[in-house]
């Protein structure tokens, strides 16, 4: 299939990397415009050759093996399995960035002290297991999202959270169910953007019987339903999940009949293994960028795209050697990010001037790129005492390349970096139980909402579950304030000061580049949509 117009504009558009200097009106147009990607091949049963016709439609996407629980109140590192199972009461539509209602018949009218949301669920939803939807798998979802202290700063706001979290409690009280179809959310504060919040994959409504049957096996093999337009037909946990579609999906049934999602950690052996025509969809690292724009066989498949996502140094601020703030300022000075960009990452990536991108509300268009300075590095190194500093840092693959060339950059101020790359499970455990010293980390958007972006991983209940320990007052409330604002210029200066304190104040985290994402997508296939999460469910076969 010739790839649409939308595709071949979006491919020349970023083909190139985006300039430090390029306004925010054109990089929302390029970043907003890659939400929904085409691009196609013939499709094929999981496992054939590209020539082998099949009498359904599959799609067979290579990726490294997350190790992961499907909960997303537990974790997110699904490659798009967990989205693509469940529903939330509202989604963001990614072509107008505004919030739409999926499980529910409209957007809830909100009382006048913005307190109160009332929504109405849609007639006879159904769960992949043939139950139907009700309020009270609502209030059951929200209730143990708290519970398992899922991003629960970002709930804390619906009354009886607090009796939630320390155990008091095992109903909701701020959610009141009214009937089947009708309930309503009552929080303690207004709370500017709790609709965003809801439409987060970690939002997603459950079916209460089947989770409390499941107990804690909810989210491993096959114990993992819900409303979504794909249900969960097998998982081996170590080489491959398959999805079928879902034929009572309450938005009708998706047109690619299965996804397989292939766990294969190598990214060459991805990359060859898409090559060979085993899989027709895979990320790959920018350090292969070079060589596969200059490859033949597969260049006019790559795919660029711009997510809302920060990569960053993440430091354990309780480690003694970072708990001088003069240490983690000169580990930033020490960063060339351009030449990162230019270098390691191919031009595929625009150097930071804070945590929130481009893309998002609350950055600051007035900023420069954080500074380069190594001559100041090694002076404020000098001055904290620390000319013998020795660090280990343990990064997944895909970020081996990135850490090595900070690596590179730290050693030229005197510091010495021990780069261990170990597998993404380990990994996931080791940032969640605290023993993560240093590593890199790319943090996607929830919303498009640069302060709960930010919030998500650095205020203060959520750093402490992810090896950084921040722990600011001052940033929290610049983040209460934003959240509460009544207005978006009061937000984006509430959100921009957050920002300020996090990078330029406390230097409590070193953000790198915000980078472009390339992926390869066989000819045929059309609708891709990965703004934030993958969603498989708009895609067509054309070929």
């Amino acid at each position: 299939m010739a790839l649409n117009n939308e595709v071949k504009e979006h491919r020349t558009a970023l083909a190139h990397p985006l300039s430090p200097a390029v306004t925010r009106r054109s990089f929302l147009k390029g970043s907003l415009g890659a939400a929904v990607l085409a691009a196609g091949t013939s499709l094929t049963a999981c496992g054939g050759s590209a020539d082998d016709q099949s009498d359904g439609t599959v799609l067979r996407v290579g990726t490294e093996n997350p190790h992961s629980s499907f909960d997303t109140q537990v974790t997110s590192n699904s490659w798009g399995a967990s989205e693509n199972i469940c529903d939330t009461l509202v989604t963001l539509n990614t072509k107008t960035l505004e919030l739409e209602p999926l499980l529910i018949t409209q957007m809830p009218d909100l009382s006048d002290d913005r307190l109160t949301y009332s929504f109405e669920l849609k007639d006879a939803i159904k769960f992949h297991d043939g139950s139907t939807l009700t309020s009270n798998d609502v209030r059951y979802s929200l209730t143990r999202l708290i519970s398992k202290k899922a991003e629960a700063d970002s709930f804390t706001y619906i009354q009886g959270a607090d009796a939630v979290l320390n155990g008091d409690s095992d109903k909701l009280t701020g959610v009141q169910v009214q009937d089947d179809t009708h309930f309503t959310i009552t929080l303690t504060q207004p709370y500017t953007n709790f609709l965003n919040m809801l439409a987060q994959f970690y939002a997603s409504i459950y079916p209460q019987a089947a989770c409390e049957a499941a107990g804690d096996d909810w989210g491993t093999g096959t114990n993992f339903i819900g409303s979504g337009p794909y249900r969960l037909e097998s998982n081996d946990d170590n080489t491959e999940v398959v999805l079928k579609a879902f034929d009572d999906y309450h938005q009708g049934k998706p047109a690619i009949d299965e996804v397989d999602i292939m766990y294969i950690d190598d990214a060459n052996t991805r990359m060859m293994s898409y090559k060979n025509r085993d899989i027709d969809l895979c990320f790959f690292s920018t350090s292969l960028l070079q060589q596969y724009q200059n490859d033949d066989s597969v260049k006019n498949d790559i795919v660029y795209y711009t997510p809302g996502a920060t990569q960053f140094v993440n430091l354990n601020l309780n480690d003694p050697r970072f708990q001088d703030e003069r240490i983690r300022e000169a580990l930033s000075l020490a960063i060339n990010r351009q030449e990162l960009a230019d270098t390691v990452l191919n031009g595929a990536a625009i150097p930071c001037s804070g945590f929130i991108p481009p893309s998002e509300t609350g950055h600051d268009d007035s900023a420069q790129t954080l500074d380069y300075d190594p001559d100041r590095a090694r002076q404020l190194l000098q001055e904290a005492g620390m000319s013998d500093l020795s660090i280990t840092a343990q990064v997944r693959s895909q970020d081996q390349a990135v850490m090595v060339a900070l690596q590179n950059y730290w050693s030229q101020i005197g510091v010495d970096v021990d780069v261990q790359t170990i597998d993404a499970g380990m990994w996931r455990d080791a940032r969640a139980n605290g023993s993560l010293v240093m590593t890199l980390v790319l943090w996607s958007t929830l919303s498009f909402v640069g302060v709960e972006h930010m919030a998500s991983y650095f205020y203060s209940t959520n750093a402490s579950q992810r090896s950084s320990f921040y722990n600011s007052p001052q940033f929290d409330a610049y983040v209460d304030a934003a959240r509460t604002a009544t207005s978006e210029g009061e937000a984006n200066e509430d959100t921009i000061n957050a920002d300020h304190q996090l990078v330029r104040e406390d230097y409590a985290t070193i953000p790198v580049v915000w980078p472009q994402s390339p992926y390869v997508l066989r000819p045929g296939y059309d609708g891709l949509d990965i703004l934030v999460d993958f969603h498989y469910k708009g895609m067509t076969y054309n070929g």
